[in-house]
């Protein structure tokens, strides 16, 4: 199974061909998200413009196809915010499904409670296990569980508890997902 997007990165590169080729893609089966889509205004490999059209076009051919998206957005929420707002209110979503997740999540709460009430889930990284985290820990704390998904690539930013220098020992993503279980404890506590 796969997702099928144009990366901002690469968002100037995107030709009709290119295009088409991803239309096709996603019309498969297999496809199951339209992603990872969406804007990264920290590195700038293509223009904020070019991004934002791709952006916008891949937005379009999820809600053609009833995809869900794979969102990227880095220091730039609120541009991110508000196209993924006006795509929300004019898709269809799936009942008991979600419109998409923002992978490895960087925001505040008060954002990603927006994010949530429109119908996206949030991912952490492992980064949020870092003692620094504040912001991240604020958000997984803040958000309701069925909100939060564990970035299946946690082990690449989750290496502040140890990294692997064995093949046989404690997988990095274990802290996180510690984490995660600390998180679903806390709230089974505060349900009973």
């Amino acid at each position: 199974f796969a997702c099928v997007g144009c990366h901002p990165h690469s968002a100037s590169a995107l030709d009709e061909a290119g295009a088409a080729t991803l239309r096709s893609l996603a019309s498969s089966p297999k496809a199951v998200a339209i992603g990872e889509i969406g804007l990264d205004f920290y590195r700038n490999l293509s223009p904020p413009d070019a991004q934002r059209a791709v952006f916008q076009e891949m937005l379009e051919l999820a809600g053609e196809l009833g995809l869900p998206v794979v969102i990227h957005a880095r220091q730039a929420d609120e541009d991110t915010f508000a196209i993924l707002s006006r795509w929300a209110g004019q898709v269809r979503r799936p009942e008991g499904r979600a419109l998409g997740v923002l992978r490895c999540f960087s925001g505040d709460l008060t954002l990603a409670l927006r994010y949530h009430e429109l119908g996206f889930l949030i991912s952490l990284a492992g980064t949020v296990t870092y003692p620094n985290a504040g912001r991240q820990a604020a958000v997984a704390a803040g958000l309701p569980l069925d909100a939060i998904v564990v970035r299946s690539g946690s082990e690449v930013y989750g290496r502040a508890k140890g990294a692997l220098s064995r093949p046989d020992e404690r997988s990095p993503l274990a802290p996180t997902c510690e984490f995660g279980r600390e998180l679903a404890e806390v709230e089974r506590i505060a349900r009973d």
